[in-house]
C-alpha cells in the first residue's frame, strides 16, 4: 500500500519524506546515534560508579541493595521495574502504597516490552478505559473514557493540563499515571471518572545513549541521550521519527517525528532550574471506521480491511511546541518552594470522512453510502503557571507534609472550519458531489469536495484561577489521615462568526453574541489508611470534583459535546463524588504490589440537553491491579474491573435505569514477561474489553458493540551487553476488534489495528 499525498492547498506544514520508510528511518537513527556517540567510552567507569551510588529509599521498600541501571525509570523498583513504587506528581508526597486512591502507573519498560508508541496504544490496554470517538461536535484526536466519563480533558503533563484535542506519543514519557476516580484537589476541574499524567523524562546522573530501531508495520527510530556537563548541568535528549502503515486497515497510515530536551542546571545549594522544550508533529490519515447495519444490529458485514477514507483528500495533522522552565528553591531542610512556568501551542487540522449506514433493505453486493464529511483547523494557545509550597513539621508525635500552592492558566483557542465545494443545485451548482461509496469494495479515489475557505470561525478564550491547600499527617506508625480543598474559578467567552459561501475571511454575515461563563467552585478529598504491616495498607476515601459548562472547548457551542451556549450558561456544574475503600500489599520481597478497591461515584447536575441539567447517574465498581515480579524471573502487570451503571435522574424518563452509554461492565488485561535466560525473554498480554452499549448518555440505542480479546505476544534476544532484538506481535491472533461506536441509533464504529508485527534492535552506546 502507498500513502498519497494530500494537495498542496490543504497539507501541514511538516514535509514527507520521498525515501523508502526503513531508509528514512535508518538514515535518521544514524545521525541521531553520531550525535550521542562521542565521549561515550571514556565515561563507562563514571556510569558503572554513578549507578552503584544511586540507591531511592521509599516507604514500603525494605530491599536497601537496590541499583537502578543508567536511564531506567527512577520511580520504578530497580528489581522489579513494572512496579512503579512513586508518582512523579509532586503533590502526592507519599509512595502510591499509602495514597488512598486508586492510581495505575505504567513505566517506560513496560510500555517498551509491550512495544508502544502512542498515548492511545496504551490506553486500549487498561481496564476501566473505553475509546472514544470523533464527530463533528468533537474534535478528532486522542478521546479516552475512564470509568464511562470523558476524559480529552484531563490528560496532564508533569502535572500540568494538558490543553487541546490532540494525539500524543509516548517517546518523551518516564510513566503514565492513570489517577482513578474525582481528583480534583490534585488536578481541577473535571476529572469525573480519572485523569492521566503523562510524565516526562528528565535528565539523570550518569551518561548514557540507548537508540532503538523498529521496522514492521510500524517504521521508526528513538535515541534517548543524556549528558551530565559538569557537577551544575546536566542534559537529556529524546528524538524520534516513525512511518507506519496501519495493520489490517486499507489506506491508513501515520507519520511523525518528535523532540524533546531537557536540561537541569544547580543554579545554588539551595536552587535548581530544569527548562525543557516539546516539538511533535503527526500526520495520519484519519478513520471512522466501518457504516452500521440497522438490519442485523451490528457493524456491516464487511471486509476488516475495508475502509472508507478518500485518499488525496482527507488528513489529520496534529502539532504540539511547548516550553516549560521550573525552578525549585529549598527554604530550608524542610520546606521546598516550586514553581512551574509553561508557554506553548497545539495544532489540530483535519478533514475526515464518515461513511453512512447500511440502507434499510440490507447489505448487497451493489450497497452504497454517502460519506458525509467533518473538517476543522483548531489551533490553541496557552500559558500557564503552578506553584507550591511543600512543608514538613511535627507537632509532638505527629509528622505533618503540608502541600499549598496556586495555578492560573489562560488559554486560546481558535478554530476556523474549513468549508467544503460541496454540490447543491441552488445555492452551489458547480460543486462536487458527495462521494457515494461500494460498502462491500470501497473506491477510496473517487472524486469529493475540497476546502474552498473557511465557513465560520470560533474564538474561545478561557482564564481558570486555582488555590489548594493538603495535609498528609502521619499519627503514629499505624495510622495516616489525609485532607485537601481547592477552589477554582472558570471564566470562558466564547463566539462564532459566519462566513459568506467560499469566503477565506470576507463578508462576514452572521455574528454570534458572545457567551460568557464564569464560577467558582470548591472541592475536596479526604482520606484514612491503616497499615497493619509496613508493606500493608487499608484505606478509605472521600473526593469530589466539579465539570463545568463549555470545559470541553473542542465542542465550541455544541452542548452535547461539553461545548457553551446562552441556553447552559445558567447551569450550575456538575457535581462528582466518589467513595472508595482499598487495601494495598507489597508482596514478594517487596517486588510485587497488588491492591484491590471498592468504589462508588455519584455524578449530579449533568446536562443532558439546552434545558436540562437534571441528569444522575451511579456509577459502582470493584478493581484489583497487580504490577511487579512474582519472582526474579516472572514479571507481570495489569488487573481486572467490574463496574455496575444505573442512570438515577433524568428529564427524559425514558433513561431511568438505563446504564451509562460508553462504558464496558467487564474489562481486564494482564502482561507478563519471563526471563528464561539472561539473554532470552518470552511474554505478552492478553486485554479483555466487554460489551459496550451506544448511546449520549444513557445507553439506549440498543446498539452495542460486542466484548472482544486481543492477545500479544513479545519476544527478546540479548546479542551481547551493547545490542539486543525484540519481536512485538500485537493482536497476534488478527481479530477483528471493534473498539467505540458513535451515539447515534445509525452509528459509525470504530475498527482496532489488525495483526502488527514489529522487529526492534536497541543499542547502548
Amino acid at each position: 500500500m502507498s500513502c498519497q499525498k494530500k494537495p498542496l492547498a490543504i497539507r501541514s506544514s511538516v514535509n514527507r519524506a520521498e525515501s523508502p520508510a526503513i531508509a528514512l528511518a535508518s538514515a535518521a537513527f544514524v545521525v541521531m546515534a553520531s550525535i550521542a556517540v562521542p565521549s561515550q567510552a571514556a565515561d563507562d567507569t563514571k556510569k558503572t560508579k554513578d549507578a552503584k551510588a544511586d540507591v531511592t529509599q521509599l516507604e514500603g521498600v525494605t530491599a536497601e541493595a537496590k541499583q537502578a541501571v543508567p536511564g531506567s525509570n527512577p520511580n520504578a523498583d530497580p528489581e522489579a521495574p513494572y512496579k512503579v513504587d512513586k508518582s512523579a506528581n509532586t503533590k502526592f508526597t507519599e509512595p502510591l502504597l499509602n495514597v488512598s486512591k486508586t492510581i495505575t502507573v505504567v513505566g517506560k519498560e513496560q510500555m517498551e516490552d509491550a512495544g508502544v508508541m502512542a498515548l492511545k496504544d496504551l490506553m486500549r490496554t487498561q481496564p476501566s478505559v473505553t475509546m472514544g470517538t470523533g464527530e463533528g461536535g468533537n474534535a478528532e484526536g486522542d478521546r479516552f473514557l475512564i470509568r464511562g466519563f470523558d476524559t480529552r480533558n484531563d490528560i496532564f503533563v508533569d502535572g500540568m493540563r494538558d490543553p487541546g484535542s490532540t494525539t500524543r506519543d509516548v517517546f518523551a514519557s518516564e510513566q503514565i499515571e492513570i489517577a482513578k476516580g474525582p481528583s480534583s484537589t490534585f488536578a481541577g476541574r473535571g476529572t469525573t471518572g480519572g485523569a492521566v499524567n503523562s510524565v516526562s523524562k528528565k535528565p539523570q546522573d550518569a551518561n548514557f545513549a540507548r537508540g532503538t530501531l523498529t521496522v514492521g508495520d510500524d517504521n521508526r527510530a528513538t535515541l534517548d541521550a543524556n549528558r551530565v556537563v559538569n557537577d551544575k548541568v546536566k542534559v537529556r535528549s529524546n528524538l524520534m521519527i516513525q512511518d507506519s502503515e496501519i495493520a489490517g486497515r486499507d489506506h491508513l497510515y501515520k507519520k511523525g517525528h518528535g523532540a524533546a530536551i531537557a536540561a537541569d542546571i544547580a543554579a545554588s545549594e539551595k536552587m535548581d532550574v530544569a527548562l525543557d522544550y516539546y516539538h511533535l508533529r503527526n500526520e495520519a490519515m484519519p478513520d471512522r471506521g466501518h457504516p452500521w447495519d440497522r438490519t442485523t444490529g451490528a457493524p456491516a458485514a464487511v471486509d476488516r480491511n475495508n475502509s472508507y477514507v478518500i485518499v488525496g483528500r482527507d488528513f489529520h495533522d496534529t502539532g504540539a511546541d511547548i516550553l516549560t522552565g521550573t525552578v525549585d528553591y529549598k527554604v530550608s531542610p524542610n520546606t521546598t518552594i516550586s514553581s512551574k512556568t509553561r508557554v506553548g501551542e497545539t495544532t489540530n487540522k483535519y478533514i475526515v470522512s464518515k461513511p453512512g449506514s447500511v440502507p434499510a433493505t440490507g447489505l448487497t453486493a451493489t450497497s452504497t453510502i454517502t460519506n458525509s464529511t467533518n473538517t476543522a483547523d483548531f489551533t490553541n494557545t496557552f500559558t500557564g503557571n503552578s506553584t507550591q509550597i511543600t512543608h514538613e513539621f511535627h507537632k509532638g508525635d505527629v509528622e505533618h507534609t503540608v502541600v499549598a500552592g496556586f495555578e492560573v492558566s489562560k488559554e486560546k483557542i481558535k478554530n476556523d472550519v474549513p468549508s467544503l465545494n460541496t454540490f447543491n443545485a441552488t445555492t452551489n451548482p458547480t460543486g462536487v458531489p458527495a462521494p457515494v461509496l461500494n460498502i462491500i469494495n470501497p473506491n477510496n479515489n473517487v472524486a469529493a469536495p475540497g476546502i474552498n475557505g473557511v465557513s465560520r470561525t470560533s474564538n474561545i478564550n478561557a482564564d481558570v484561577n486555582s488555590v489548594y491547600v493538603m495535609d498528609t499527617v502521619k499519627l503514629n506508625p499505624k495510622w495516616e489521615v489525609f485532607g485537601g480543598i481547592r477552589h477554582d474559578t472558570f471564566d470562558i467567552t466564547s463566539e462564532s462568526l459566519t462566513y459568506g459561501a467560499g469566503a477565506t475571511s470576507g463578508a462576514v454575515n452572521g455574528v454570534a453574541p458572545p457567551v460568557k461563563y464564569n464560577e467558582g467552585f470548591t472541592n475536596g478529598h479526604a482520606g484514612v489508611v491503616y497499615k497493619p504491616k509496613e508493606n500493608g495498607s487499608v484505606y478509605a476515601s472521600v473526593s469530589t470534583s466539579s465539570n463545568v459548562p463549555g470545559e470541553m472547548y473542542d465542542g465550541v457551542g455544541d452542548v452535547a459535546y461539553g461545548g457553551l451556549n446562552a441556553s447552559v450558561a445558567a447551569f450550575e456544574p456538575e457535581r462528582n463524588k466518589s467513595v472508595e475503600l482499598g487495601t494495598k500489599w507489597n508482596l514478594a520481597n517487596d517486588n510485587l504490589a497488588v491492591s484491590a478497591a471498592v468504589f462508588q461515584l455519584d455524578k449530579s447536575n449533568k446536562i443532558e440537553s439546552n434545558t436540562s441539567n437534571k441528569g444522575e447517574v451511579r456509577l459502582q465498581g470493584i478493581e484489583l491491579g497487580v504490577s511487579g515480579n512474582v519472582t526474579e524471573k516472572i514479571s507481570l502487570a495489569g488487573g481486572a474491573v467490574y463496574m455496575d451503571s444505573e442512570i438515577t435522574g433524568s428529564a427524559t424518563p425514558a433513561n431511568l435505569g438505563k446504564p451509562l452509554a460508553n462504558i464496558a461492565e467487564k474489562s481486564a488485561s494482564i502482561q507478563t514477561k519471563y526471563q528464561a535466560t539472561p539473554k532470552i525473554a518470552v511474554g505478552g498480554s492478553v486485554i479483555h474489553t466487554g460489551e459496550v452499549g451506544g448511546g449520549a448518555f444513557a445507553a439506549t440505542t440498543g446498539n452495542t458493540i460486542k466484548a472482544s480479546n486481543r492477545l500479544d505476544l513479545m519476544g527478546e534476544y540479548k546479542i551481547n551487553n551493547k545490542l539486543s532484538a525484540q519481536l512485538n506481535v500485537k493482536n497476534a491472533t488478527d481479530e477483528t476488534i471493534y473498539e467505540a461506536l458513535y451515539r447515534s441509533g445509525a452509528p459509525f464504529t470504530y475498527v482496532a489495528p489488525g495483526r502488527t508485527t514489529n522487529v526492534s534492535l536497541t543499542y547502548d552506546f
